[in-house]
């Protein structure tokens, strides 16, 4: 009997030790009797400052060097950046990382560390990548390297801007076959846009487009010819979310009529373009009108391009993209 009540005894503390075990674990993540040093946002995002960083908050549409660690919740490695030469480049809010990640980077500064806990929710990649498991919580460790000082094209003196109306400006775009016989065509939509104005004459402006609202409107083809456009192909969207257009120079042949030079930024790659445009003035907004052709080998685009493969008729497709632009002020 004395034996028993020993083992006995002996199984009730055992049991009794690995319950504080347990909820030790879970301390280390969500804290203790409700309370947390985590921050849960409405997304269902957890984050909490590891480090403290200074100078300004990095917002939406800011391009950031970062470098970031992903475990699972039992701790195994899932990536790390810190085997890398240099930081990752990221776009945030251009769904170049997952949705959790995006959220998380808003509001760092440089030099700050962040710890996320991202549910299954956000954690769904873009494109062909995924993670082994794909709906497991993840955990980060996001260090913020610098934010970028993106190039922003200067208000010249004396001028006024003049911001687009982004909901009803359009962008037609319409691409062939090498022989012009058929082709496809569709839009693309402004992410933000402006004029400068000086003595009712526009001198300049700048303009940035989301390449990933591209759509294929002609009917035919529309989903797989659109995610082969968003592909390393032709726009590659993942990485370069946005193109930008910048007028550099204005000459006017008439009140209404200009002759435009300006910078075509694509994947990073900037080319001068010309082309005409008709303006119309109406109280105080405008309405600017023109058409224009690009050559898209200049921005690394080569898919069964018709300059580089020789004479194979419908089989290839013309390096030419062709562009119809109206653009209204507010």
């Amino acid at each position: 009997m004395k034996i028993n009540v020993r083992i006995r005894f002996k199984k009730l503390i055992t049991n009794r030790i690995k319950i504080p075990v347990g909820v030790v674990i879970i301390m280390m993540f969500f804290g203790c009797s409700g309370k947390t040093d985590f921050i849960t946002t409405e997304s269902g995002l957890q984050y909490k400052i590891l480090k403290v960083g200074s100078g300004p908050m990095v917002v939406k549409g800011q391009e950031v060097l970062i470098h970031e660690t992903t475990k699972y919740t039992n701790d195994s490695l899932v990536y790390t950046s810190r085997n890398r030469t240099s930081p990752l480049k990221i776009l945030v809010g251009g769904n170049q990382v997952i949705k959790g990640v995006d959220e998380g980077l808003q509001g760092m500064k440089v030099g700050e560390i962040r710890k996320l806990i991202v549910p299954p929710s956000l954690s769904k990649r873009t494109g062909n990548i995924t993670f082994p498991h794909p709906d497991s919580t993840l955990l980060y460790d996001i260090e913020l390297i610098d934010i970028v000082q993106e190039e922003k094209m200067s208000k010249p003196n004396g001028s006024k801007v003049l911001r687009i109306d982004k909901e009803n400006s359009k962008l037609r775009w319409e691409g062939f076959n090498k022989l012009h016989t058929g082709g496809h065509y569709g839009t693309v939509t402004f992410h933000s846009g402006q004029f400068f104005e000086k003595e009712n004459k526009i001198i300049g402006g700048e303009f940035v487009i989301d390449m990933n609202s591209i759509r294929n409107t002609d009917g035919e083809y529309s989903e797989s010819l659109v995610d082969h456009l968003k592909n390393a192909d032709f726009f590659e969207t993942d990485r370069y979310p946005f193109a930008k257009l910048s007028i550099t120079d204005v000459k006017y042949t008439d009140d209404s009529n200009l002759s435009v030079t300006a910078d075509l930024t694509i994947k990073e790659i900037k080319e001068p373009i010309e082309f005409n445009a008709v303006i119309t003035h109406n109280n105080d907004s405008i309405t600017f009108v023109s058409k224009f052709i690009i050559d898209r080998t200049r921005w690394n685009m080569f898919y069964q391009s018709g300059s580089l493969f020789g004479n194979f008729g419908d089989n290839l497709i013309s390096d030419e993209i062709h562009f119809e632009v109206t653009i209204y002020t507010e």
